[in-house]
Parts: structure tokens; C-alpha cells; sequence
């Protein structure tokens, strides 16, 4: 692989120029756009910026949906030597702002109208920015600050390949590609500095665990302000696979079986909500239908833990024979029927919600990283995989446990720097070039790294013992009926939760168990905390006795990110939580 993004960018555009690059859905209907179509949104988008006077070093936001134009953006700007500063479309405005400013940004790149009147609404306040450029420009009208990318691409078009090869391999790869900032759950966002050589590096390590190349597809629908999904499409892109766009959330059920990936990457959220869904079919089902999918989930089960073992018995392989014919392969089909690997990152997977997939066929391979390691620090594979585990060190990465009990990674992958941050980038890379990752694991005697916690989520109770919240919070949500929780006793006498009823599974019971009620009433109602406090009691099992939940408040409205509550990464905003639900809390305490 070539030493810089772009130089392995021109390589693969020259070896797959009329392969699929993207595939977008438009008007109801799949489009595919080939890597020689990405060429030239690339190329002419990089000479666009230099013939509007900008130069090498310069700050390029892209406030856009995952999309092509947000990929050859990117490039574009990497092979004039810019840097891509990539801003999640759920800040709001004053965060924005903030980002535009901390990275002095010269140009900003957005998808839609609703977009340009965010970046508006901030332009007295940002006076570093000179030009907004709008990918889809309905209705607009062009003036000396806003122009449509068609317009842009005017301005660079007419040049040579071979003008744009050299441009482009002017960049070395001590170089910095982008600025990306942190999501900020205990303080202002950092920008983080990360080169081309952390990218090359990154993608280095990524061999031996991500398989992958043309013919495959990978769906895209993690915010690729999100490092890692940003580094798996560029690693996807740099290998020949092909990109789908995924058009939301909401659809992404649907786009699953449309565009049958081979490759899925997600955060627990997501898993959580497909075995919720799962579950909800199940409560629908007839009670003979519900019998099959426990009977096929129990087959599943002991086949899995046979073929770890060794090889599974003739018997029990004839029945996973008939529980995958009846209900696994339907299962398998409803995510396209063809994806080898499912990824999970962002946040501890809940081990029991692992083992339920693995169980139906689909092993869910987990990631752990950060934005200052460039994406990926640790990687599960096929051939190297451990419930509740997040892997083996990447190729060329060292990793070591402190006596506190916090992870240090050193390796090409770590970032330059924070940006305008020496002193914070003094206390996160130590002199012999570790950097603190701020979260607690440790290594077992097989090499396999576990993530605890963060050291400050850490809770330390009244009686002095130290909890972490994590793996208590997965033990919960491993429980199909629970959807969300926020475990609290920091300087408290005992442990309590936050718990997000898992509406699809809790409303059709409450349905056969003639509970009537909304949510609201449902969480309200004293038969269906009976219900709760068992699940609890069961999931606290194998906890000391000092970690376990003692008391619980069932929450009807879902923590998100447009309350506030979540992270652009989906991780829980704690101090957010804690004031919100201030009163619930002091209820359980007092």
C-alpha cells in the first residue's frame, strides 16, 4: 500500500476505473456511480479550491448525510493537500460554531439548503470562513459566499490527470489528512490532528482482521463524522469494495435486504434494536411458533458451544439443520442473507446479546478504538474471537495495562496531536510515546483485551468500593425487555438504574398479560415493575454483592442525541442524564 491516502486513492482508481464505486438510492431506486465517476468529482472538486485561491494547509468542513459527494469531498481535498473536518449534522448550531472557529475553516461543504441556513445563522461569528459550498442547491441563488458544487467543479474543470497525479503526490505522509473532534462527553470537543501515515497505518493494521475487496459490498450508515466509520469506508473504497449509502436508520432494514451487504459495521444500538425487533415477532407469533424459535435458540446455542469445543455431535447438527431451515436462515435473510462479517464498535458489546446472534449465524465481530488512535486498537476476527472480549492488539500495535488499570496503546496509529492543545496532548502522549486512552481493561492470558470502563465514569460509592458502570449496564440490556440503562451510586449507599423499557417487547406482553396502559402507564404499573425487578435480580447474578442494582425507576421516553442525552456516537452523556432525571434519582435514595 502506498504511503499516503492519495497515492493509494490514484492506484485503485487506475486498477477498478468502471467497478462500482458507490450505490445511492434515488427516487426509489438503486444508482450506481463507478470509481472513474469518483475520479472526476475528485479531481475537479480539488482544482475547484485552488482555482478559488485556497492553499495547501487550509480547513475544509463537510456538514453533510453519508453520501458520494461526502467521500469525494474528502479526497478531493486530501489530494490538494486541505484537510477535511468532518461535523455531525445533529449539532446544533452553537457546536457548529465552535468547531468552524477551534479549526479556523476556510470553506464549508453542505449537503442541503437546511444545512447552509445552520452555517449562515453562524457566519457573522466564524471570520475565518470565506466560502460555503452547497451539494444539492435547491432554489438557490449564488452569490460571492454561497455556490453550488456544480459551480465549484466549473471552476476546476479542464485540467489533466496528469496535473492532478502530481498535486496529488505532493502530499507526504507526515502530512495531516484531517481534523476530527472528539464528541465531547466530558468537556468541549478536542480537534484531533491525525497524518496520512496514521491512516496508512490504520489500514495496516486492518489487513489480517477486515477481508475484503471487490465484488464485496459494504453499507454505510454509521455518521462517517464517526472515525471509524470514515476509516472503514476508506478502507473499503482504497481495496476496490463498493459503498452503499444506507438512506437512515429507519430504513436501514429495508436497504439491508436491497442492497445484501457483505460487510456491516455498527455501534450495540443498533444490534440491540434488531434483537428487539426479533423479539417483537416472536411475543406476535403463535404460542407454537414461539415454542420453535426457543427450541431453534437453544439448538443454536449448544452447536455453537460444540464447534468451539471441537465438532458438534451428528445428532445435534441434524437438529441445527432443521432450527436454521425454520427460523435462523429467515433471520439471516432479513440482513440481505449474504454479509460475512458484522462489526460492532463505540461501546461494549452485552455479552448475552453476542451469544444470541452467534447462536442464529451471525457472529458479531467487536472493535475497539478511539478518534486519537486513528479508528481501531484492538480487533476481533474470525479465527480470534471471545465473548465480552474486544479483540487482539492490531498488526503493529503494543498496548500495556498500568497498575491502575488503564490501557496504553503506542504504534504508527496514535494521532499527531489535539489541535492547539500541547499541553492536553503532553498529558495523553507520554514521553515514550503512549498514549493514555482514559479506559480501564485488562489482558487475559489468551492475549484478549476487556474493556472495563472509563476511568471517569468510574463510581465510587458511599462504602468506598469502586463500580464500574459498563458491564452492569450490558447485564441489563442483555434482557430483550430492557432497551436503555444508566446505572447511578456514585458517593450513594447502593447501586440504582435508569431503565428504557424495550417498548416492541414490553407492550405485547403487557398486551397477554392484560396490563392496559401507554408507556407511561406500563412503567407506572406494579405488576410490570414485579416483571422488571426479576429481570434485574436474574441479571445481577455473578455481580458482588456492592454492584448490584438495588433499586430501579423505569423510564418511558428513550435517551437520544436531539434531547441531548446521547453522544453523535451514541454513548451515554452521564452528567446530562444525572441533571435531568435529578429528582427521579433522589427518589430512589431517599
Amino acid at each position: 500500500m502506498g504511503p499516503t491516502l492519495n497515492e493509494r486513492f490514484l492506484k485503485v482508481v487506475d486498477c477498478y476505473r468502471e467497478n462500482d464505486a458507490f450505490l445511492v438510492k434515488r427516487d426509489g431506486d438503486w444508482q450506481s456511480y463507478p470509481f472513474s465517476w469518483a475520479l472526476k468529482q475528485v479531481q475537479e472538486t480539488a482544482f475547484g479550491l485552488c482555482a478559488l485561491g485556497f492553499e495547501r494547509g487550509d480547513r475544509i468542513a463537510i456538514l453533510s448525510e453519508n453520501r458520494p459527494e461526502w467521500a469525494t469531498t474528502d479526497f478531493g481535498a486530501m489530494a490538494a493537500g486541505f484537510l477535511a473536518v468532518p461535523i455531525y449534522t445533529t449539532l446544533i448550531s452553537s457546536q457548529v460554531e465552535y468547531i468552524l472557529n477551534d479549526a479556523e475553516t476556510k470553506v464549508a461543504f453542505v449537503s442541503t439548503m437546511a444545512h447552509l441556513e445552520t452555517i449562515l445563522s453562524v457566519r457573522e461569528c466564524v471570520p475565518s470562513l470565506e466560502k460555503v459550498i452547497v451539494f444539492y442547491p435547491d432554489g438557490l441563488e449564488e452569490d460571492d459566499f454561497v455556490i453550488s458544487l456544480d459551480t465549484l467543479k466549473e471552476h476546476g474543470s479542464g485540467r489533466s490527470y496528469e496535473e492532478f497525479a502530481q498535486m496529488s503526490k505532493q502530499v507526504r505522509p507526515e502530512d495531516a489528512a484531517t481534523f476530527v473532534y472528539t464528541s465531547g462527553t466530558t468537556g468541549e470537543p478536542k480537534g484531533v490532528v491525525l497524518s496520512h501515515g496514521n491512516f496508512m497505518a490504520q489500514f495496516n493494521a486492518l489487513e489480517a482482521g477486515i477481508e475484503g475487496g471487490v465484488g464485496d459490498v459494504v453499507i454505510s450508515f454509521l455518521p462517517l463524522s464517526h472515525i471509524l466509520e470514515r476509516v472503514v469506508d476508506l478502507y473499503s473504497h482504497l481495496h476496490g469494495v463498493t459503498l452503499a449509502y444506507a438512506e437512515s436508520l429507519e430504513t436501514l432494514g429495508e436497504n439491508l435486504r436491497e442492497v445484501r451487504p457483505t460487510h456491516i459495521i455498527g455501534v450495540p444500538r443498533v444490534y440491540e434494536k434488531i434483537h428487539a425487533r426479533i423479539h417483537e415477532g416472536v411475543q406476535k407469533g403463535s404460542p407454537l411458533k414461539r415454542r420453535l424459535f426457543f427450541w431453534a435458540l437453544g439448538v443454536g446455542r449448544r452447536f455453537r458451544e460444540a464447534e468451539a469445543n471441537g465438532s458438534a455431535p451428528l445428532g445435534l447438527s441434524l437438529k441445527h439443520s432443521i432450527a436454521d431451515a425454520l427460523v435462523f436462515g429467515k433471520i439471516r435473510a432479513a440482513t440481505g442473507g449474504r454479509v460475512k462479517c458484522f462489526f460492532s464498535t463505540g461501546a461494549p458489546l452485552a455479552r448475552e446479546l453476542g451469544q444470541f446472534f452467534d447462536a442464529v449465524g451471525i457472529r458479531i465481530l467487536e472493535i475497539w478504538g478511539m478518534t486519537e488512535l486513528t479508528g481501531v486498537g484492538t480487533i476481533s476476527t474470525p479465527n480470534e474471537f471471545l465473548f465480552g472480549s474486544v479483540g487482539k492488539p492490531c498488526s503493529g500495535v503494543k498496548l500495556k495495562i498500568t497498575d491502575e488499570g488503564e490501557i496504553l496503546i503506542r504504534g504508527g496509529i496514535v494521532m499527531r496531536e489535539y489541535w492547539r492543545k500541547p499541553e492536553i496532548t503532553a498529558e495523553t502522549i507520554d514521553s515514550d510515546g503512549w498514549l493514555h486512552t482514559g479506559d480501564v481493561g485488562h489482558i487475559d492470558d489468551n492475549g484478549f483485551v476487556h474493556i472495563t470502563d472509563r476511568i471517569k465514569e468510574l463510581i465510587v460509592t458511599a462504602g468506598g468500593k469502586n463500580v464500574a458502570p459498563q458491564p452492569i449496564e450490558n447485564a441489563l440490556k442483555g434482557d430483550p425487555f430492557i432497551g436503555q440503562s444508566m446505572v447511578i451510586g456514585d458517593k450513594r449507599n447502593f447501586i440504582s438504574a435508569l431503565i428504557v423499557p424495550e417498548k416492541e417487547v414490553l407492550e405485547p406482553w403487557a398486551r397477554e398479560n392484560d396490563i392496559e396502559g401507554d408507556l407511561i402507564g406500563l412503567c407506572h404499573s406494579q405488576r410490570v415493575k414485579t416483571h422488571y425487578q426479576a429481570i434485574i435480580d436474574a441479571r445481577m447474578e455473578g455481580f458482588s454483592k456492592y454492584e448490584r442494582v438495588k433499586n430501579f425507576v423505569l423510564v418511558p421516553d428513550e435517551f437520544t442525541q436531539e434531547a441531548g442525552e446521547l453522544t453523535p456516537t451514541l454513548k451515554l452523556k452521564r452528567r446530562v442524564l444525572l441533571a435531568r432525571y435529578k429528582d427521579l434519582i433522589e427518589g430512589l435514595y431517599s
